[in-house]
C-alpha cells in the first residue's frame, strides 16, 4: 500500500507544476509502466457426500508490468480505447510441512486484453475498463533430504477483469494514472462422484502508472 500512497502524493504534488505544459488527452497509441498493490484471494472447497469444508485466504504483494493500447477521442468528449498488458507479482506464500522442507504457492504472470470508455476533461480523464485475463499460479515443493520428491507445477486460469481509474496529463505526452482492477478467474473443479475439490481464484489490485502518448 505504501507504493500507492507515494504515487498518489507524487501526482498531487506534480499536478500544479505541470499544469502549464500539460496538453489535453488526444487520440493515438500509448504505452505505460505500472506498479501497485496486488491481492490474490483463493477459495478452496473440499467435500464428499457427507458434507464439505471451505477455506478462503488472501495474501498481498506488489504487481508490476506494462500496458499498451490505442485511444480514440470522440465528440462528447468521450474516449474509446483498446489495450493489452502483461504483469508479474511478488505474492508468494510458503509453509513448512515437515522439518527441512517447504511447500509454496506463487502468483505468476497475468495477461490482460480489453476495452475502456472514458470521459475526457481539460487535463485528464476518468474511465471504466473491462476484458479478458489469463493468470498463472505456481505450486512448488522442496525437500533437500528427498530431492526426488521435489516438484514445480504451473496452472493457467482464464477469467475477466473490471476496473475504474483516472489519468492526468503531466506534459504534452506524459501522463500519470491510478486505477482499481478486480479480476475473477474461472472456477476449477476436480474429483469423482464421492469426493471433490473446487478452487475459486480472484484478485484485487490498486495500480499506479506512468505512460507516454505518441
Amino acid at each position: 500500500m505504501k507504493y500507492i500512497v507515494a504515487s498518489a502524493l507524487a501526482l498531487a504534488i506534480a499536478a500544479p507544476a505541470v499544469a502549464q505544459t500539460a496538453a489535453p488527452v488526444t487520440s493515438g497509441a500509448r504505452v505505460e509502466a505500472r506498479v501497485g498493490w496486488d491481492r490474490p484471494v483463493l477459495e478452496q472447497t473440499f467435500g464428499d457426500q457427507d458434507g464439505s469444508l471451505t477455506e478462503k485466504e488472501g495474501k498481498s504483494g506488489v504487481a508490476y508490468g506494462i500496458e499498451a493500447g490505442y485511444d480514440l477521442v470522440t465528440a462528447g468528449p468521450t474516449l474509446i480505447g483498446l489495450y493489452g498488458g502483461i504483469e508479474d507479482s511478488s505474492v508468494k506464500d510458503c509453509q513448512v510441512v515437515t522439518v527441512g522442507d517447504r511447500a509454496c504457492i506463487k502468483a505468476g504472470r497475468n495477461i490482460t486484453a480489453g476495452a475502456r470508455v472514458g470521459f475526457v476533461m481539460t487535463r485528464g480523464m476518468v474511465y471504466l475498463k473491462g476484458g479478458y485475463s489469463n493468470g498463472r499460479m505456481i505450486a512448488s515443493y522442496e525437500d533437500p533430504a528427498y530431492p526426488e520428491d521435489n516438484f514445480r507445477l504451473k496452472g493457467d486460469f482464464d477469467g475477466f477483469h473490471l476496473g475504474a481509474g483516472g489519468e492526468v496529463m503531466m506534459s504534452r505526452n506524459v501522463y500519470g494514472k491510478l486505477e482499481y482492477v478486480y479480476t475473477n478467474y474461472a472456477d476449477e473443479r476436480v474429483g469423482d462422484g464421492e469426493a471433490f475439490g473446487s478452487f475459486d481464484l480472484e484478485r484485487h489490485q490498486i495500480v499506479a502508472g506512468v505512460g507516454f502518448r505518441f
